[in-house]
């Protein structure tokens, strides 16, 4: 096992080419496979979390259409009581339980153990490098690197099967119940669904590349920082702070502009996702509206078509 873990970490303790690595998803599952489990159990509770999301609102449209026809308001919790008692069982019941699981899993099983699992093996992995190794860098920018790779790569997976499988189950289940309405009324979802994952093939790969070149220099500015701090007799034996200062000062002059570079690419990331959505509300609202009015559409389906898509627009940060 530690051979098969340092074949695939070495890449990523001698690469700074900044390139993609072949061996990336090798990397990931070498730490996922010994917890797989806990995963599956997050994606099973996020599927069945998202299914009775989209349930409740399914049933809001039910209700709108339940009260407009209403003859006589007095019967109406003696006709359709049933069906409201077993809905506010889910609501009050079913839904916080199974969020209160996927939370479990995702903050108590998977968040502290596993950014710490990574840690644990890469320290035990860099700790056997010869000496060389280390005299070659900075040791803060080293012990940046095994701190820094838990949090990140743990947070990467946990997105993919929380937010991005949660999404994902959402907005299937969403185009499920608007084609069973009316199948015109998918046109705008589908053209969002294509729009947003062109969206993501465009900017997503940039954001890495210059977020990977800002996490190289916040680590080249925290060994700086820490070689400082670790030579301090020397420094202050031969002082001259103008040079140690200056030394520091370049690093972090990097660090801002790469930083600021990744701001500017997610801020217009973010623009272009604004715009698409608003064109999903208004075209899914006006499309519906328009359904209506040709008498093919009822009131509860049009508040059913619009709440969905106003959660869909919120959500739509996540997987960003």
């Amino acid at each position: 096992m530690f051979r098969r873990f340092e074949n695939l970490i070495d890449p990523f303790l001698t690469s700074d080419d900044g390139q993609p690595p072949g061996w990336l998803i090798s990397f990931y599952w070498h730490f996922i496979y010994q917890v797989k489990w806990v995963f599956l159990a997050a994606m099973v509770t996020g599927f069945f979390a998202a299914i009775v999301e989209v349930a409740l609102f399914a049933f809001l449209g039910q209700i709108v259409d339940l009260v407009k026809d209403a003859q006589n308001p007095a019967v109406f919790f003696e006709s359709h009581g049933p069906g409201l008692v077993a809905m506010a069982l889910v609501a009050l019941l079913a839904r916080p339980l199974l969020f209160l699981l996927h939370n479990l899993v995702i903050d108590q099983a998977i968040n502290p153990s596993f950014t710490n699992l990574i840690r644990w093996q890469t320290h035990r992995y860099v700790l056997r490098q010869s000496l060389a190794f280390f005299q070659n860098d900075f040791a803060g920018r080293i012990a940046n690197k095994i701190m820094q790779t838990g949090p990140s790569l743990r947070e990467s997976v946990v997105q993919s099967v929380d937010a991005l499988w949660f999404v994902c189950i959402y907005t299937v289940s969403a185009l499920t119940l608007f084609v069973r309405l009316d199948a015109r009324l998918a046109v705008p979802l589908i053209i969002w669904i294509f729009t947003f994952i062109g969206l993501l093939t465009y900017f997503v790969p940039r954001v890495k590349d210059r977020a990977a070149e800002a996490s190289e220099a916040r680590s080249t500015l925290m060994g700086r920082i820490v070689d400082s701090y670790t030579n301090i007799l020397t420094l202050k034996l031969f002082p001259n702070f103008e040079l140690e200062d200056n030394y520091a000062r370049s690093a972090m002059a990097t660090l801002v502009g790469k930083f600021r570079s990744v701001a500017r690419m997610i801020t217009v990331m973010d623009l272009s996702v604004w715009m698409v959505n608003g064109m999903l509300i208004v075209g899914t609202c006006g499309l519906a509206l328009w359904l209506w009015g040709q008498g093919v559409m009822t009131v509860g389906a049009i508040a059913l078509a619009v709440a969905l898509v106003i959660r869909i627009n919120s959500m739509a940060g996540w997987i960003m």
